[in-house]
């Protein structure tokens, strides 16, 4: 495939050789022949035997193969160890691999950011393809990749194209067996990619906290129509002599709901002196956004020796370690785009006022092909609209004859994202880790926690965050302070609003940034320490309760504001003597046994109060009526407050606490006596509100009562009800808490994923009880815990276990599906065979070599 290709006119020639390369006792099984211990790789292209001679003349040629080789070996579990002496080869071995297992999923993502879900699966519900096809072919992603990534390191541009080819490769000969494995085996939409695909859907993965949430507002923007003119039978239209209050908006201006816990313990808190990392990812287990395991080993001149895991169809490793280094990622609290509020020209709402002048909005004529019922093809064609900040958005406030709403996104131009984790993984010590992220700064919407070999540990929120004069954020706060303003609404679903009409509140170039109107590394939150860094998705303030870090923009998130319970049950486990050993240090035994244990900070917090108040009443009022807790307080009495598959109370717990409000939880109020203090994050809110033992027994009776009249019994193991969501045949129970049950290790519902692919449990409020947090009878399991790694550095380097909890195949007929859901229901992680004895010594090997040319 040429670089950048757009259009192919059929199936490529079949080129691929493939090595099968098995243990000779495994051999020796395969052939039958108890003697046969000859280990010889056999090749698709090797000639059958004949009984003819060769011709005597016939000398025997060396010849050096130009084209793609790599070596894959698949040890248990499905992982792909990928071995190659250029860059692109490994590119080559590692999209080989990657559709292996999941190709049906990066062909529909490639599918969505062309623009094309409509033409291929229809309109969806409420036109939900289409206006997705028009969403994306407005960002235009597709039609600007190639210039935008045109930049790239000539090795990253050699791995690119390398991953692309060995993806085609593998699509390639999964024609024989029609189709690639999964579930889009035989569809018409299957399809060879192109450099240019893959390069839109890194854009778009870079866009997931930012565009990515306003697909919907960015296709449903139009303008108001015209009014009529007036006529004695149709009166003008009058404008409130007062200002209604706008309503909040719903979801559409939050991030999405992924999140993390991730820790780095230096040399002071290490058994060996070494780092330990904690890698705790809670993305979905559906869709794209599954992470995939995978190791990368480049030899030769150029070296790099890295494993762990990345985005579905992202080439490399996103969380991972090398001989020197290793790190995760949780999202950050901050902000990757601002929102617009634009005063209209009056009689022209396609044109703004901006500072002294008036603008004009562009707009671009936009056609998209929908496939029928009947199986014909209808264009659909819309206008859609800009401003100079980026796409018009459809906000709940709407497009009015006087105001209109737009965004600008910090990661829209991010083309340095492969620069960015190649040079992470391509480390040889913290030094160089940290400088690469103030070279690329290409971190998209991740805080990074890192630590290395020699026992240092790191924390920086260096993700694309929009760089405001103070002038501007002073004006946007007073904005948010005013009570009922359409700032302070769209405050309370976590995004910025300005005034898109005063140039003041256009984003600072400063000359240290590496894009136009961002922060630069020196300004973001970083913090080195000897003993910890955490963080669980709250802002950069507590990144170590020693060491708060303060004073930085708030577009990069909030400070001394009360953390959520997951963050504080972290911090816990962290700092309590009785997770570490004797010696007061960790081992990785110790700190995957803290992260499994499953522990609830509002168990540890409230349950001893509650039980005391059961002990003196247990009558309270449900629906009007005396109700007896009594059984119910029994059953939390036996309950150890952790959330493991055989907890019982548990459940009941959880529907208690349910039933009080957020607000309940995170601060004083119904639950807690003690209120937050800055000065005390970590263990404030405290002291349970016993005022009134009936008001803090009264959600004990309602969440008893409901689950009795269910025929759930009180005393119900949490494994029988938390099960896998998925579609899977078997759906075990599984450990972990919710975010509002205050554990660290997360689970729950629901993926959100959007797939023509099976989905479980998809979250519809028809499927939400009316007043327990049970859906369908069940908790399902579709999002949380997903790559979970524990790395510890010793005197003989890196060693870690893992457990990628939804398995690396996107095909839920294959048993690797479900194989490392089970490790984990288990409570515990798997090792990981990194070195090259570690992966000859697992008997399930196979290596396979593929080449093609290039």
């Amino acid at each position: 495939m040429r670089p950048h290709q757009q259009h192919r006119t059929g199936r490529r020639g079949r080129t691929l050789t493939a090595v099968a390369v098995v243990a000779a006792l495994g051999l020796a099984a395969c052939s039958g022949d108890e003697d046969a211990t000859d280990p010889t790789p056999t090749t698709l292209d090797d000639a059958p035997a004949t009984t003819e001679a060769p011709p005597e003349t016939a000398a025997p040629t060396t010849t050096v193969f130009a084209g793609y080789v790599a070596s894959i070996t698949r040890t248990e579990y499905g992982v792909p160890h990928i071995v190659a002496d250029d860059w692109g080869s490994l590119g080559f071995g590692q999209g080989y691999a990657f559709a292996q297992d999941r190709a049906c999923t990066l062909i529909e993502q490639v599918i969505k950011v062309r623009g094309e879900r409509a033409k291929w699966f229809g309109p969806g519900e409420d036109d939900a393809n289409v206006d997705s096809d028009l969403a994306y072919r407005h960002l235009a992603l597709h039609d600007t990749a190639d210039e935008r990534f045109a930049g790239q390191p000539a090795e990253l541009t050699e791995f690119v194209e390398g991953y692309v080819d060995g993806f085609d490769a593998q699509l390639d000969d999964a024609s024989d067996d029609e189709g690639p494995n999964g579930w889009c085996a035989g569809e018409p939409w299957v399809q060879p990619i192109t450099t240019t695909d893959l390069y839109a859907y890194l854009n778009d993965v870079l866009l997931f906290a930012s565009s990515g949430v306003l697909i919907g507002p960015i296709a449903a923007a139009q303008p108001p129509a015209p009014a009529p003119e007036a006529t004695p039978d149709t009166a003008p239209a009058t404008v409130p002599a007062e200002p209604t209050e706008p309503e909040a908006p719903a979801d559409t201006t939050t991030t999405t709901s992924m999140g993390s816990n991730g820790w780095a313990i230096g040399s002071e808190l290490s058994e060996t002196g070494g780092g330990i990392l904690l890698a705790n990812p809670h993305f979905p287990w559906e869709g794209e956004r599954r992470l995939w395991e995978s190791q990368l080993t480049l030899t030769g001149d150029a070296t790099m020796n890295v494993y762990g895991a990345t985005l579905s169809g992202v080439p490399g490793v996103l969380i991972g370690f090398n001989e020197h280094v290793a790190w995760t990622h949780t999202v950050s609290a901050g902000n990757r785009m601002t929102l617009y509020e634009l005063n209209l020209v009056p009689g022209d709402p396609t044109s703004y006022v901006y500072g002294d002048t008036t603008r004009a909005m562009t707009s671009t004529d936009i056609t998209v092909e929908v496939l029928q019922d009947d199986g014909s093809i209808e264009e659909v064609t819309r206008t859609m609209w800009a401003s100079h900040y980026g796409p018009m958005i459809e906000l709940p406030f709407g497009w009015t004859a006087e105001k209109a709403y737009t965004y600008r996104d910090a990661n829209l131009e991010n083309a340095d994202i492969l620069r960015q984790f190649f040079g992470m993984a391509r480390a040889q010590s913290l030094d160089e880790f940290v400088d690469v992220h103030r070279t690329a700064n290409a971190i998209p919407w991740v805080n990074t926690i890192a630590t290395s070999a020699d026992g240092r540990a790191w924390y920086a929120d260096a993700a694309a965050t929009p760089n405001l004069s103070p002038e501007a954020i002073a004006g946007w706060q007073a904005a948010v302070a005013t009570e009922g303003s359409t700032a302070s609404l769209v405050d309370q679903n976590g995004a910025v609003l300005l005034d898109g009409s005063n140039p003041l509140n256009e984003w600072v170039d400063d000359p240290e940034a590496t894009r136009p109107g961002i922060l630069p590394f020196s300004q973001q939150p970083q913090l080195e320490r000897a003993d910890y860094v955490f963080n669980a998705n709250d802002s950069h303030w507590l990144a170590n309760p020693a060491q708060l870090l303060t004073g930085f923009s708030p577009l990069t998130g909030p400070e001394a504001v009360p953390q959520s319970a997951r963050t504080r049950m972290n911090a816990v486990l962290l700092a309590d003597p009785a997770v570490r050993g004797d010696d007061g240090k960790f081992s990785a035994t110790e700190v995957e046994a803290a992260i499994m244990s499953q522990r609830s900070l509002h168990a540890e917090l409230l349950l001893p109060g509650v039980l005391t108040a059961c002990a003196r009443t247990t009558l309270v009022l449900v629906d009007g009526k005396p109700y007896d807790v009594a059984p119910a307080c029994a059953v939390l009495a036996g309950w150890d407050g952790r959330y493991t598959t055989d907890a019982i109370g548990a459940v009941l717990w959880r529907e208690y606490l349910a039933l009080f409000s957020g607000d309940d939880r995170a601060n004083a109020g119904a639950l807690y006596l003690t209120p937050f203090d800055p000065a005390d994050p970590v263990g404030t809110p405290n002291t349970v509100n016993d005022a009134r033992d009936v008001d803090l027994l009264q959600n004990l009776g309602i969440a008893a009562k409901a689950l009795l009249a269910r025929d759930i019994p009180l005393d119900v193991a949490l494994g029988d009800l938390q099960v896998d969501g998925r579609d899977v045949a078997t759906a075990i129970g599984l450990p972990g808490g919710t975010a509002a049950d205050g554990t660290a290790s997360i689970v729950g519902c629901c993926s959100g994923a959007i797939t023509a692919g099976p989905t479980g449990e998809r979250g519809d409020r028809d499927d939400r009880d009316e007043v327990l947090s049970l859906r369908g009878g069940r908790y399902p399991v579709t999002t949380g815990n997903s790559f979970m790694m524990v790395v510890a550095y010793g005197p003989d380097g890196p060693n870690a276990r893992a457990v990628l909890t939804y398995g690396q195949p996107d095909d839920n007929r294959s048993e690797g599906f479900t194989s490392q859901r089970d490790v984990y229901a288990s409570g515990s992680l798997r090792e990981v065979r990194y070195t090259p004895e570690q992966i000859a010594a697992d008997p399930t090997a196979v290596t396979v070599e593929v080449r093609a040319p290039r």
